[in-house]
C-alpha cells in the first residue's frame, strides 16, 4: 500500500515519503499489488480492475478506514515478493500468511479471515491413494506429482526447504520468500504452477497433478468455478500441513504505522470470511 498523494504516487513527489509515518493525509490513496489467487483474487483485462470475495473485502474495510484503493496489474508472486522486501516505497499486497521470516521483514495487518483448514485434494478415482495418507507419505513417493504454486508457502515449506513434510516455511537463502541464490531444479514429482489453489485444483481433476494442499474453507467455491463436479474429487484431513495463520494485508516497511492500524481497526469492524493465506 501507498499512504501518497495521487501526484506522489507517480512520481511527482518523493520527498511526501519521508514524513509518512509523521502526518499521514486524511483520505490517503493506497496502491494494492498482488498475484492473481482464483477464485477469490482475479483481475478483469477488459475493465483493468480486480474481481472477487477477497476483493469485496478489501473495498470495505479501505471504506471503513477512509483510504481509496488502487490497483496495479497483477504481478507473479516472485516480482511481489522481491519488490516488496526492497522497501523502497509504501506498497501492500493481500491474504499473506504471517511467517516468522516475515515478520522480520514485512508490516502485517490483523487477519482477514478465520485460519485455513488445510486439506489433501486428490482425484476420487486413483486408485494409488489410501484412505487416509499424510502429506509426508504422498511427498516421499516418486510416482506421485505434487503440484504447488512457485512462490507459495508450499513451495517454500515441501520444495524449497528440501521436500519433506517437516520443512520449516521462510527464511532460506534462495527461497521465494529470500530470492537471492538460485533454487535448486525441483524434483520430478513436484509441478510448479503459476496460477493459485484453483488451478491446482483443476490440475488434479485434470491428472495433471496427482494432489495439492487446499484451504477446504475455499474449496467449494473453486468447484463452482471451474465447474468440476464434487464427486471427482476427494479430501484429506491435513491439519498442519500448512500455515496455521490466517491470511492478512502485508505491507513493505516504509509503509506508515498509522494506516496499519487504521485498517485494523477497519477489519475488526468487518465479519470474518474463509480465506487463507498463500
Amino acid at each position: 500500500m501507498v499512504l501518497l498523494s495521487c501526484g506522489a504516487a507517480l512520481g511527482y513527489a518523493p520527498a511526501a515519503w519521508a514524513v509518512i509515518d509523521d502526518a499521514p493525509p486524511p483520505n490517503p490513496t493506497l496502491v494494492m499489488v498482488f498475484a492473481e489467487q482464483p477464485p477469490v483474487l482475479n483481475w478483469n483485462r477488459e475493465t483493468q480492475q480486480p474481481y472477487g470475495p477477497l476483493v469485496d473485502t478489501m473495498t470495505r474495510v479501505a471504506a471503513r478506514a477512509g483510504l481509496t484503493l488502487v490497483w496495479q496489474e497483477p504481478w507473479t508472486r516472485r516480482r511481489l515478493l522481491t519488490d516488496l522486501d526492497a522497501g523502497r516505497q509504501p506498497l501492500c499486497t493481500l491474504n499473506w500468511a504471517l511467517t516468522p521470516d516475515r515478520a522480520r521483514r514485512f508490516k502485517f495487518t490483523d487477519p482477514l479471515g478465520p485460519a485455513p483448514d488445510w486439506v489433501l485434494v486428490v482425484r476420487a478415482s486413483d486408485p494409488r491413494i489410501g484412505a487416509n495418507p499424510t502429506p509426508a507419505d504422498l511427498l516421499a513417493r516418486p510416482d506421485l506429482v505434487f503440484g504447488f504454486s512457485d512462490g507459495s508457502w508450499a513451495d517454500e515449506r515441501y520444495v524449497q526447504a528440501g521436500g519433506q513434510a517437516g520443512g520449516q516455511p521462510g527464511g532460506q537463502a534462495g527461497t521465494p520468500d529470500r530470492p537471492g541464490a538460485a533454487p535448486a531444479p525441483d524434483a520430478p514429482n513436484r509441478e510448479r504452477v503459476r496460477g493459485g489453489q484453483s488451478t491446482l485444483v483443476a490440475m488434479v481433476a485434470k491428472g495433471r497433478i496427482d494432489f495439492a494442499l487446499i484451504n477446504r474453507l475455499a474449496l467449494d467455491r473453486m468447484l463452482a468455478e471451474r465447474h468440476i463436479s464434487p464427486a471427482d474429487l476427494r479430501t484429506i484431513p491435513a491439519p498442519d500441513a500448512g500455515p496455521s495463520q490466517p491470511g492478512r494485508v502485508m505491507c513493505t516497511q516504509s509503509t506508515a504505522s498509522a494506516l496499519i492500524d487504521r485498517l485494523n481497526q477497519a477489519i475488526a469492524e468487518e465479519a470474518r470470511v474463509p480465506l487463507a493465506g498463500d
